[in-house]
């Protein structure tokens, strides 16, 4: 089957752009933000859920608890302090975020409240000290334009980032201290019904209105979307941490055939008479392990067990795809993932796995499994057998049901995975060591008055003002290069067209060729054409100046230059090399006349290698041909 339409599905997505500030310092302590790989000090933690004032515990906590992982953070004195490391309280927020986030949520129209107040947000996947993460409402209600409509926004949020991961192995998980507290706003969008690069689009437009601000960081990492997807007849499910915007459409168009998907399998279950999935657990005794596939038995040792779950008459439903690729076994094998085993094996692919038809009815009888059962065979940890049967009996008799709320990850395919159960309203409660905030008319007075126009009007001026073609504008707006171009044309009188191409254009060219974007920073650029402007190098020079640099073989343009060779020749030394070319391809102008000018004019810019300008060589090359021809 071809991916459903979201109008035929009831799809809606609801945007979640969480966006770093670009203040300098962290949300609640002085510590400076800087990107850091060496850890002189580390600290283990383990982290444990509690209830909320009203005595619920989440469900997400638990889970995240129930891992039994210990939690590693590496940190340095450099980016990181005692608020870091939940050893000493939270000093008050910074002025500068918080003023931020009020300039972004009148961009977006929104109604700013009175007075902030920080919140605990439980989250003990490890990513926070504390075990929660300090959030504050800054703003309510508003609106973002796009394509003609508006499209609401919910809130907007301040919140602190969560600790950089750094990778997990089976005991631990492992983090830096860098990321965690720079401050963060969050702008939760109204759920939608859109086309899967329509809501890409949305998420583009959100992006560009909040880096209009001139408030916002760049670079990979400094910006994650979370998406909340559901189609008619399903729960939400929020894909978490969408960093690259390219991401998005594939992620919902692949969460709109899992959820339809589900859905469907969930349909036939229920027109096949099945009203709950009946289930019970065997553990398979050793006396059986030669009636299982062999994946299975290599992994069995005294502190392992192979269990086995049996779900009464739903044999060919763990297999069956509505959509390729979407499975019921993938589900489930999701869930033992994420619950730290391996997978799943299960009957509907035994044959694939080369299992015979004896076998297979002997390990039935011996489980007590009629034909039309379901087996879904796993390996595990004998003390975490328990806990993994119940995820996976879970899941599997909300198939009947469709599509669980969860909460799942996306790939760098642009699917997702299941990560864990979504958490509920029990992990948000008052932060009790910071005081709230009262926000004056005076204070909102005085940051409207910086909103900027809307990012499509910077965009027309742009292209106007500097004879620019708008989708060019759109480049620089977006690589955040506005105005560094406008600074370049007006100081050096080149024209807008060819600085616009440099930055744009020449940079993307010199990054395929391997240069590194640490390397090409604004003063290169400024310096580069600069020096282009004082006739000090050729345009045909740029090009190769930035690739040197940017590869690091040289520390500056002028450096650059002087190691390509390629400073300007005086005119008379090339007509010398004009002349030259053309008396050796003599026969070539005699045969072809004036046609031949584009062949010499390649082999004479390659000797001169950027050190003469191609306009100068047109023209001397051109009066050569011309002598030439006349006789």
């Amino acid at each position: 089957m071809s991916t459903p339409r979201a109008e035929e599905i009831g799809l809606r997505v609801g945007l979640e752009v969480h966006q770093q500030l670009s203040t300098g310092r962290k949300l609640f302590c002085s510590c400076p933000v800087v990107k850091t790989e060496e850890f002189p000090f580390t600290v283990k933690r383990k982290l444990r859920p509690s209830q909320s004032e009203l005595g619920h515990i989440d469900p997400a906590a638990v889970f995240e608890f129930l891992k039994g992982k210990f939690n590693i953070y590496m940190w340095n004195k450099e980016s990181s302090c005692l608020v870091e490391l939940d050893e000493e309280p939270p000093h008050n927020p910074d002025i500068e975020a918080i003023e931020a986030a009020i300039l972004i949520a009148l961009a977006l129209n929104s109604e700013v409240v009175d007075e902030i107040h920080v919140m605990r947000k439980i989250v003990i996947d490890g990513s926070n000290t504390s075990g929660f993460q300090r959030t504050a409402i800054i703003a309510l209600g508003g609106y973002l334009e796009f394509s003609g409509r508006r499209i609401g926004v919910q809130a907007v949020t301040l919140e602190e980032d969560a600790a950089r991961v750094l990778g997990e192995d089976e005991k631990a998980r492992y983090f830096a201290l860098d990321r965690l507290g720079i401050p963060l706003v969050e702008i939760s969008l109204d759920p939608v019904t859109a086309s899967p690069k329509e809501i890409e689009e949305i998420a583009l437009a959100l992006g560009r209105t909040l880096r209009s601000t001139g408030k916002v960081a760049r670079g990979l990492g400094t910006i994650r979307q979370d998406l909340n997807i559901s189609v008619s007849g399903g729960a939400v499910v929020e894909v978490k941490g969408v960093q690259k915007l390219e991401l998005i459409s594939k992620v919902v168009e692949y969460e709109m055939k899992r959820q339809s998907g589900l859905n469907i399998i969930a349909a036939k279950l229920r027109e096949k008479g099945i009203k709950e999935i009946e289930v019970k657990y065997k553990e398979v005794q050793p006396e059986l392990f030669s009636f299982l596939p062999d994946i299975l038995k290599k992994d069995v040792d005294g502190k392992h067990l192979v269990g086995c779950i049996v779900a009464k008459k739903i044999a060919g439903f763990i297999g069956y795809e509505p959509y390729s690729g979407i499975r019921l076994g993938k589900e489930l094998a999701e869930v033992a993932r994420a619950n730290s085993i391996g997978g799943i094996i299960h009957s509907d692919e035994f044959q694939k796995l080369g299992l015979d038809i004896n076998s297979e009815r002997k390990l039935r009888v011996a489980l007590e499994a009629d034909e039309d059962d379901a087996l879904i065979l796993f390996v595990c940890e004998r003390e975490r057998s328990e806990k993994i049967t119940n995820a996976l009996i879970e899941r599997l008799k909300y198939s009947i049901v469709g599509v669980p709320p969860e909460t799942r990850g996306p790939t760098a395919e642009g699917e997702t995975r299941y990560m864990r159960p979504r958490p509920g309203a029990e992990r948000m409660y008052p932060e009790t060591d910071i005081p709230e905030i009262v926000i004056t008319r005076e204070i909102i007075d005085s940051i409207s008055r910086k909103v900027p126009v809307p990012w499509a009007e910077t965009v027309k001026t742009v292209s106007s003002k500097y004879n620019i073609k708008e989708d060019t504008a759109l480049r620089l707006f977006d690589e955040g290069k506005i105005e560094l171009f406008s600074e370049i044309v007006e100081s050096t009188g080149l024209p807008g067209p060819y600085v616009a191409s440099v930055i744009v254009d020449t940079v993307a060219w010199a990054l395929r060729e391997g240069a590194e974007e640490s390397r090409i920073t604004d003063s290169l650029l400024r310096e580069t054409l600069s020096m282009l402007s004082a006739s000090r190098i050729t345009k045909e020079a740029v090009p190769e100046i930035l690739l040197k640099v940017g590869k690091g073989e040289a520390s500056s343009p002028e450096q650059a230059a002087d190691l390509l060779g390629i400073r300007p020749m005086p005119e008379e030394e090339v007509e010398k090399v004009v002349e030259r070319i053309v008396r050796e391809r003599i026969n070539l102008i005699t045969e072809r006349g004036d046609k031949a000018f584009s062949a010499l004019m390649g082999e004479v810019m390659k000797e001169t290698r950027g050190r003469a300008k191609g306009e100068n060589v047109a023209l001397i090359l051109k009066k050569k041909i011309e002598e030439i021809s006349r006789g």
